[in-house]
């Protein structure tokens, strides 16, 4: 479901933290929206 509304700036800092943590080490190759959720409203 769309958030409706913009991310706020820790909520995308938060994907980039995770992003350059080992926890991402089997995301590759992919992309990855930060949209809330507006991407797959289109569907």
């Amino acid at each position: 479901m769309h958030m409706k509304r913009p991310a706020l700036a820790d909520e995308v800092a938060a994907v980039i933290a995770f992003l350059c943590s080992d926890a991402s080490r089997w995301v590759n190759g992919v992309n990855l929206p930060v949209d809330g959720g507006l991407a797959a409203s289109y569907v």
